[in-house]
């Protein structure tokens, strides 16, 4: 069994970990970098040795659900449509012990994506500052940024394994990355909060749901309780997810799909 699941994770950690999302998440370090220059961030790290959260992260405010996304739309729907997962199973290998090592390379690829994009920017933190104890920055925030990214991670496996098609699963991702964008979501909730009349705690508590307010508030850790709320929601986020995948994925049917 052991054996069964390694070999998967090693078939399916280096598809996954294909040429377009390296492009995409060296780009996204690259506007990491480069937003840190252009957006204030130097220029308080220089004078007050100061670093705010959106000067690291406004590519991820922006960019990060589709980029997200982008790298696991197609973790099970690309087997599916080129009969691999026929092949798998007709191996004798469970669709348990499949999806369990889909799951594995959702969080060590997430372990290494964080890494891709906190790297540079802790680089050029430490260059401009000269204190290399800001290699505090990586440790504080890349378990934040790896569980933002395990949420999309999950619910891009969910969506690859509902939508069935590689196509349809990149037609989902586009416009649920669209709604979660965290700026357009909260304005969504700002709005609907206004018409209910909700108070601005409600509005708060839920804008936590976009993953990118929620991994703010998880980096905030002298917040206690809004810290308790985000990593509460996380949690919650990810193994709703997962557990709808592995329902779904259990009782589809595979053979012969792909003729």
């Amino acid at each position: 069994m052991r054996m069964d699941i390694l070999s998967l994770v090693r078939r399916d950690f280096k598809k996954a970990m294909n040429l377009r999302t390296l492009v995409i998440w060296i780009a996204l370090a690259g506007m990491g970098v480069f937003f840190f220059y252009t957006s204030g961030g130097r220029t308080k790290l220089v004078e007050s040795d100061q670093i705010e959260f959106l000067a690291l992260f406004l590519p991820h405010m922006i960019f990060g659900s589709w980029a997200v996304l982008s790298s696991y739309f197609d973790l099970v729907s690309s087997d599916r449509e080129h009969n691999v997962l026929d092949c798998i199973i007709c191996s004798g290998i469970p669709k348990t012990r499949i999806f369990i090592s889909k799951v594995l390379v959702a969080a060590i690829m997430s372990l290494v994506l964080s890494f891709i994009y906190m790297t540079p920017v802790t680089c050029a933190i430490i260059g401009l500052s000269g204190n290399f104890a800001h290699i505090l920055v990586l440790i504080q925030y890349l378990l934040p940024l790896w569980g933002y990214i395990m949420v999309y991670a999950t619910m891009g496996m969910l969506i690859s394994i509902l939508a069935r098609s590689s196509k349809a699963a990149l037609i989902w991702s586009l416009a649920i990355g669209l709604l979660l964008m965290p700026r357009f979501f909260v304005m969504i909730v700002e709005g609907i909060g206004k018409a209910f009349g909700w108070t601005t705690q409600m509005v708060d508590n839920f804008s936590l749901i976009a993953p990118g307010v929620m991994m703010q508030a998880l980096s905030e850790v002298s917040d206690i309780s809004r810290f308790s709320q985000a990593s509460v929601i996380f949690g919650i986020s990810i193994i709703s997810f997962l557990i709808i995948a592995y329902l779904t994925f259990i009782k589809q049917d595979e053979y012969n799909y792909g003729e």
